[in-house]
């Protein structure tokens, strides 16, 4: 399937009216077997990479739970969300052994990669994990993100169908969409792993999720 858009753009009022409507107390992962499965699997496949990654940035971060996982390798996180980053979430990452957290408060993407430090490539890992469907400008994004960090983790779902419904997603795209939108942006692509969830496979209408790293070039 080639790249679709999925529904309207929202401005951005609306956009952060939106998800503070629809995750008030905050997103948590654990709440769909499926995305518990996606995280495992995406923080499986960064670590294949993490003897050249001590510091990571997750912007749109939710609950925070793969920054820490890795949190124990790291000695620096950067911790963002449109909805906010919680005191809880900056604690757990904290405690699971990065020394260094620091957040960036309610501000969306790619704006956000602002508040990152000034200085050339400032992290070595950005992590975009179900992030680039829900921007107005996924294309936009990728240039920005080229431009603060050397590593990229990326997931999305595939060929993401209108039917499914999901009202946080305006775009549905295909594997070779997504290489090619990385190599435009600037990143090399290392490699991808697609995910079926276990949990989710007696659904019609269940994700599969594409699992990328890459490097910027």
């Amino acid at each position: 399937m080639t790249r679709i858009q999925l529904r309207p753009i929202r401005t951005e009022a609306e956009e952060h009216a939106f998800y503070a409507e629809r995750y008030p107390e905050g997103y948590c992962h654990s709440v769909w077997p499926d995305h518990v499965e996606r995280v495992g699997a995406s923080v499986e496949h960064i670590r294949r990479y993490m003897s050249q990654i001590k510091t990571a940035a997750d912007l749109s971060c939710g609950d925070g739970a793969i920054v820490k996982a890795l949190a124990p390798d790291l000695t620096e996180a950067y911790l963002g969300d449109i909805n906010g980053v919680s005191i809880a979430t900056q604690l757990a990452v904290k405690d699971a052994g990065c020394p260094k957290v620091i957040t960036v408060g309610g501000r969306a993407l790619p704006d956000s990669l602002w508040a990152l430090p000034e200085r050339e490539h400032p992290v070595d890992l950005l992590v975009l994990s179900e992030t680039l469907e829900h921007v107005p400008d996924p294309d936009g994004l990728l240039r920005s993100a080229a431009h603060f960090g050397r590593y990229l983790f990326l997931s999305t779902p595939l060929d993401e169908h209108p039917s499914v419904g999901n009202p946080e997603h305006y775009w549905g795209w295909g594997q070779g969409d997504i290489h090619e939108m990385l190599w435009d942006s600037g990143w090399s692509p290392l490699d991808v792993k697609l995910l079926v969830p276990e949990s989710t496979r007696h659904m019609s209408n269940a994700y599969t999720y594409q699992l990328w790293m890459a490097v910027h070039r």
